[in-house]
């Protein structure tokens, strides 16, 4: 059974990626509210060892640097966000989260690149909406870590 702390992890995440879709960034605000909600958490609630909390520290902020050298090719939102579940999960359970995400993310790169180059647009591109997708096209983040999060959930006890 779902503990109510990855129930509300979940419905964060679900509500950021609405977010992440919509408008292409997430509240600064928010993120902090929930960096503040996830440290109070390993205070109170936390049974992680301090070592495994800090690996998934350590994975934010390599992810944080990641998103400076590439002039946010991962944006900065993401990367707060990986760094919050690094403190809520510690770092297995988030390598976990981030390869279900990226390996989701992979795919749906494949399938979009594939589609728009079957129907003979050239090089694999064509429109999604009105922006042109290509191999540059930027995806959002947060709806695959939320799925990441929830193939965790899932698969993980």
């Amino acid at each position: 059974m779902w503990k109510i702390s990855q129930m509300v992890c979940l419905g964060i995440l679900a509500g950021m990626s609405v977010t992440d879709l919509l408008y292409r960034k997430v509240s600064g605000e928010l993120l902090a509210a929930v960096g503040i909600g996830a440290v109070i958490f390993q205070i109170c609630y936390g049974k992680c060892n301090v070592w495994i909390l800090g690996g998934g520290i350590a994975v934010g902020l390599c992810f944080l640097v990641i998103s400076r050298l590439t002039g946010e090719g991962i944006g900065y939102g993401d990367s707060i966000m990986i760094l919050l579940l690094g403190i809520y999960l510690g770092i297995w359970k988030l390598l976990i989260v981030l390869s279900g995400a990226f390996f989701l993310l992979a795919l749906a790169a494949v399938v979009l690149l594939s589609y728009y180059s079957i129907r003979g647009k050239g090089m694999a591109q064509g429109t999604v909406g009105m922006k042109r997708i290509s191999r540059k096209y930027a995806l959002p983040f947060y709806p695959f870590l939320t799925c990441g999060y929830i193939l965790y959930l899932v698969s993980w006890k």
